[in-house]
């Protein structure tokens, strides 16, 4: 009797222990982190050769005002002189679909955007991630799966972040990089 208790132990521990590595060796969200603010941020410096800082900033307020519903709203800061608007934006997230297939809302996640130009080139940084809540939940809490309060939903959370900034840099990129033709008023 002593030997069949020890024996379903053994087995329940082996089977604690194989789902506790499981969890563990799930892949990380595909978000980067700034290894000195431990923030995620995506940031990039986009060459576009001949473009003037003036052209590119010009461009830039372009993109936020064709880009966003509200770009009154979104800007924060709009340094004509320093080339630089930054920005603050908010997008939905989903949970993952019920037994039925339907994905429930989950919330808004607020970022910060930052565009700079200079001769040639513009820079961009995405950063400042967090989930409204009541009080400011940081978005990088998600990526401790070590947490107490951790839960797998997040890493779903992550991956839909990732894909909507992945969206966003195409967007912009594509705007800023590309001139846009300009009708001439005198040629009829």
């Amino acid at each position: 009797m002593k030997n069949l208790g020890f024996a379903i132990l053994a087995v329940l521990a082996s089977i604690s222990s194989i789902r506790a590595q499981n969890n563990n060796t799930t892949t990380a969200a595909p978000v980067p982190v700034d290894p000195i603010t431990k923030m995620i941020t995506y940031e990039g410096v986009v060459e576009v050769k001949g473009a003037a800082a003036k052209t590119l900033y010009k461009r830039s307020l372009e993109w936020f005002n064709s880009n966003y519903k509200n770009p009154t709203d979104v800007i924060r800061e709009n340094d004509e002189s320093g080339n630089k608007i930054v920005g603050k934006h908010r997008f939905k997230i989903t949970n993952p679909p019920d037994k039925s297939g339907v994905r429930g809302d989950a919330g808004l996640v607020q970022y910060t955007v930052t565009l700079a130009s200079r001769e040639g080139r513009f820079k961009y940084e995405i950063t400042e991630f967090s989930w409204k809540q009541l009080s400011v939940y940081a978005c990088e809490r998600w990526l401790d799966k070590s947490a107490a309060g951790y839960l797998d939903v997040y890493n779903d959370y992550l991956i839909q972040i990732d894909k909507e900034m992945q969206d966003l840099i195409a967007n912009f990129k594509n705007y800023l990089t590309h001139e846009k033709p300009v009708k001439d008023k005198d040629s009829w």
